[in-house]
């Protein structure tokens, strides 16, 4: 079989990322002879793909291997020549979870159920199988939601019986999301740093999360995702620091507490870890964020968002349509404005922002925001669009391919989350979607059609 050039008129090209099939960083011979060999396969929607798919070679996201695929990878190959890829592979963190002790989900606290059925997060063969879908179909990093033992005793054990113990376990990058709202005491639904007991949890907690990330490094075959050779850390919950943001004192004390538990966490790794807060919403709310907002934001290296939308006030159903992902860009360019003259208070760096393309709420008893795969795919590709054509080419430190910034990083929700109703996993059902189009698939065949399938299981991520 000869492949032949693409002769639709006006048809985009894909991104270099996508053409390099085989995933090895360069555009060659070895990218055309793969495409020849899973042409006319496809992947049926199991669990488990049709004997002979390649999923690399499905370059569209469609499950299927076809001329036009062939058509595309030869298009792209005249365009870009055999050489480098020009374009790294963006870099995509999902929230993955461990706390499934029970296979009896209670009634209203799920939004979707694995194809599978339900599981044990203790079960490494169920993760083995996690990790296979998020490497076909593009998730990079998994940011493990983490607890301490007081909060939530099984975590860890699940976590070394299940995560650490897969099989495919070295394909994976590892980051953590500390779960602040469930790890700190609450006051008034915030947490009031003047307390020291607040200041005590928090210290011990980050030294934890550093005994956590040695283990993850020394322990098990997975990675380390770092950004400035630094671990990431991703605070679910950040914006509820500060009983009152307009108190000075208290704002300050934030900043002690962060200092200090900075350095007991380099105490145990070596280096310091890298922040990603949870202010992009709240720094997004207003032209001008108040001051204790910026104050409480110069404590992270980046900002992001849990989920793009946030509509848990609102009583009308949204959908993810052009509309809606304008909005979205807006957000984003009000807060780069906004983080133009703020620096972190410890480097002195700028802040860098980390979108969030999860668009989703389906919680039971909230507004559902609801989507097709086709319309979850340009909702991507329009916030993707304003960060790596507008927002990092203006960014200082933004040149792509460093330490600091190795790819293009995007947040894509949940995997495994099952109650906030965005998890992206294939699902038997999903709130978000009402019938599946796609066997359950359509969340991450939308993925995949955007990024392709995870480079980096086979080769390593730029410093880390």
């Amino acid at each position: 079989m000869r492949l032949r050039a693409q002769s639709a008129p006006g048809t985009a090209l894909q991104f270099s990322y996508l053409v390099d099939v085989d995933g090895d960083g360069a555009l060659d011979e070895a990218d055309t002879a793969l495409m020849q060999r899973a042409l006319f396969t496809s992947r049926g929607f199991e669990i488990d793909p049709r004997p002979g798919y390649d999923h690399r070679a499905d370059i569209f996201g469609k499950a299927r291997v076809d001329q036009e695929s062939v058509d595309a990878l030869a298009s792209g190959m005249a365009r870009f020549g055999n050489m480098a890829v020009p374009a790294p592979r963006p870099i995509t963190v999902a929230w993955h979870y461990g706390w499934y002790d029970s296979r009896e989900r209670p009634l209203l606290h799920q939004t979707v159920r694995y194809l599978g059925g339900d599981y044990l997060s203790s079960d490494s063969g169920v993760e083995t199988e996690f990790n296979r879908l998020k490497n076909e179909f593009g998730v990079t990093v998994d940011a493990l939601g983490w607890m301490p033992h007081r909060v939530r005793a099984s975590l860890r054990q699940n976590y070394e019986s299940g995560y650490f113990s897969a099989s495919n376990a070295d394909t994976r990058y590892v980051a953590l999301l500390y779960e602040n709202t469930l790890a700190l005491p609450e006051t008034l639904g915030r947490n009031d740093f003047r307390k020291q007991e607040v200041a005590n949890l928090l210290v011990a907690d980050f030294e934890a999360m550093a005994r956590t990330f040695v283990e993850a490094r020394d322990r098990h075959a997975t990675r380390i995702f770092l950004l400035s050779g630094r671990p990431v850390i991703f605070i679910f919950g950040s914006h509820q620091w500060g009983l009152d943001e307009e108190d000075e004192v208290e704002q300050s004390r934030i900043g002690d507490v962060i200092g200090e538990a900075r350095d007991v966490f380099k105490s145990v790794y070596g280096v310091h870890p890298y922040l990603v807060g949870e202010e992009l919403l709240s720094l997004a709310a207003t032209v001008q964020p108040p001051a204790g907002r910026v104050s409480r934001a110069t404590n992270f290296d980046a900002w992001y968002s849990y989920h793009a939308g946030n509509l848990k006030t609102s009583a009308q159903p949204f959908a993810i349509n052009e509309t809606y992902g304008g909005f979205q860009r807006r957000r984003l360019e009000r807060v780069a404005r906004a983080a133009e003259g703020i620096r972190n208070r410890f480097t002195g760096q700028r802040i860098m922002i980390i979108p969030n393309l999860a668009g989703g709420f389906a919680k039971h008893g909230m507004p559902t925001l609801t989507a097709t795969r086709y319309a979850y795919a340009d909702y991507m590709r329009e916030l993707a669009d304003y960060y790596e054509n507008s927002y990092l080419p203006q960014w200082p430190g933004g040149n792509v391919g460093t330490s600091l910034l190795p790819a293009p990083i995007y947040t894509v929700g949940s995997w495994n989350e099952e109650f906030e109703g965005h998890a992206i996993f294939p699902a038997e059902f999903n709130l978000a979607f009402g019938p599946a189009v796609q066997g359950g698939f359509d969340y991450v065949m939308a993925l995949k059609q955007v990024f392709g399938w995870n480079h980096y299981s086979t080769r390593d991520i730029l410093g880390s």
